[in-house]
């Protein structure tokens, strides 16, 4: 009777997660004796949400979709891109949208350099070096240091059931790495809890005891819905007018794990690319919770900071976060916008791939910025996109 209950917990299961016939799968696991069927439910449930997981990981990590331009349907084989009537799909590319001036084709491109977690800051031009599309580019037209731009950040707190016994380091560390990145008087930061909703608990707010109000009157419990704050935090951040250029942040400090969003990870992502977001992820699982050198969570909050060109931190212990968000904090106001126009350069729709280098005193640095971009048509509606 005992396994009888635990097949129809796991059948129940599997129905919540709407799978389509074709994504039938059979699970298996071992039980002890003395496991009860609630035990054995939630451990199946887990195991579900965990494939579940690693498929939208997947999604989010695929080649996107292409178009074709002339007849308006999705072409499977991205080789088609050859023909100048195929693009990307917008809304499953998983890359951010690449700017072009409207008279050259230029592109702009923010990256990160630390040394050995340190914040580099005084880089020159001689000391980058720029690949697009595995060639140096026809010519460099910018390059400044954006340290002193204003920031925006959105700081999201994981307040789920799965770090209740964490939560009172990541409160402290969330508090603490506020009160030192947040120093310049046009800065502006807002706090994001999430659990099985999102929540809104400081909006913008330069006043450092606003947010530490705000984040020491979280208290733990419930599911997870970190793509939908996600989601949430790159609308916030992107939706607000600025009078002039701002670095857009959004940190996330959580074990990377989700159960209850509406949205999949790669509709997350897709958010912060359009927002122009960049996305830092620090994990708050433990080292004895690893079965694996990559486990789920950890490799979910790696592929939003990659595809969003920021960057992910696994101290490995939540008592190590301070050490991790000092280095965040090194990163993000160690920024840098270059701007060059690529060699060979054809509107083709095909993947350009970019490598930025960058090396102080013979020493190669450690960069941060995204992987590549799409060079799609030009569209007449606009001067610029």
């Amino acid at each position: 009777m005992l396994e009888q209950i635990k097949a129809e917990q796991v059948r129940r299961a599997e129905a919540d997660l709407h799978p389509t016939p074709s994504e039938a799968l059979t699970v298996s696991y071992t039980t002890s004796a003395a496991e009860t069927a609630e035990q054995g439910s939630r451990q199946a449930q887990r195991l579900l949400q965990d494939l579940k997981e690693k498929k939208q990981i997947a999604e989010a990590e695929a080649e996107p979709d292409f178009i074709c331009l002339k007849c308006g349907t999705t072409v499977a084989d991205a080789t088609l891109a050859s023909d100048s009537s195929v693009y990307p799909n917008p809304r499953a590319t998983n890359l951010p949208p690449t700017t072009f001036r409207s008279t050259v084709d230029e592109i702009a491109v923010f990256f990160a350099a630390a040394d050995h977690g340190k914040s580099v800051s005084n880089l020159k031009i001689s000391e980058i070096g720029v690949r697009d599309d595995d060639k140096p580019p026809e010519t460099i037209r910018g390059f400044r240091n954006e340290s002193q731009l204003p920031l925006r950040l959105g700081l999201i707190i994981d307040t789920s059931n799965s770090i209740t016994d964490r939560f009172s380091f990541e409160q402290a560390a969330a508090t603490d790495f506020l009160q030192t990145v947040v120093t310049h008087e046009n800065d502006l930061a807002f706090v994001v809890a999430v659990n099985n909703s999102v929540l809104l608990v400081r909006d913008f707010t330069a006043d450092q005891s606003l947010t530490s109000m705000a984040i020491a009157r979280l208290a733990p419990g419930g599911g997870t819905a970190l793509w939908d704050a996600v989601a949430f935090g790159a609308d916030q951040l992107s939706s607000r007018p600025e009078l002039e250029p701002v670095a857009r942040i959004l940190v996330v400090i959580s074990d990377g794990e989700d159960n209850s969003s509406s949205i999949t990870l790669k509709q997350a992502i897709e958010s912060a690319q359009r927002g122009e977001v960049s996305i830092y992820t620090v994990s708050t699982r433990e080292e004895v919770q690893k079965e694996s050198a990559d486990p789920t969570g950890d490799r979910a909050l790696k592929t939003m900071s990659e595809l969003s060109g920021g960057a992910a931190f696994a101290p490995g212990s939540v008592r190590r976060l301070n050490g991790s968000l000092e280095a965040l904090q090194q990163v993000i106001r160690g920024r840098y916008l270059v701007s060059y126009k690529p060699a060979s350069f054809q509107r083709d729709g095909r993947y350009r791939p970019i490598d930025i280098k960058a090396e102080k005193d013979g020493h190669r640095l450690k960069v941060y910025a995204r992987k590549g971009y799409y060079a799609a048509a030009p569209q007449s509606s606009s001067r610029e996109r």
